[in-house]
């Protein structure tokens, strides 16, 4: 098997040519996709196991992109997120600030592996991420049901390599 690195295929294989204004730009307009289907209204039955759209939009940027400032970015969108589903100030940022910043610091490991062991990589991102919500949701005295918090983790685990394909991951 050879990696990513091996066959030569950047990480911003799909934005690799783009000019850094251009870059940005599809940045800011998939950081807003990705905020709309995290708000997007779900029947009940499948809202538990939506995807963490955001940590992983954040993900694929800070893989494909790292000149940006990505830790800053997590924060606003967990602000934003913070505000529009009425959680405590702060929960959605710390964690997504977290989460970014474990990305960030996984990318040198996340070069040596083909797509589906960097997929496994990325497990724990996701699981430290619902972890922090819960452990903040305690805190606070907000009720979850621990059982669905962890859905979004398989189901992050399962979309993540279609989101890095469909953005031009390689």
């Amino acid at each position: 098997h050879r990696t990513r690195a091996q066959s030569g295929t950047a990480l911003a294989g799909g934005t690799a040519s783009m000019t850094p204004a251009a870059r940005f730009a599809v940045y800011c307009i998939s950081l807003i996709a990705a905020l709309i289907l995290q708000l997007l209204a779900l029947p009940d039955a499948i809202a538990a196991g939506r995807p963490i759209w955001v940590v992983m939009m954040l993900a694929y940027w800070t893989l494909a992109a790292p000149r940006i400032p990505h830790v800053l970015f997590a924060f606003i969108a967990g602000l934003i997120m913070d505000v529009m589903l009425n959680t405590p100030l702060g929960q959605h940022a710390v964690a997504m600030v977290v989460a970014v910043y474990a990305v960030d610091r996984l990318r040198p490991l996340f070069n040596m592996f083909p797509a589906w062991q960097a997929t496994l990589v990325l497990v724990p991102v996701w699981g430290v991420y619902e972890f922090l919500l819960f452990w903040i949701d305690g805190l606070t005295h907000h009720l979850a049901d621990p059982m669905m918090r962890w859905l979004p983790v398989a189901t992050t685990t399962v979309a993540w390599p279609i989101l890095w394909l469909l953005l031009g991951g390689g």
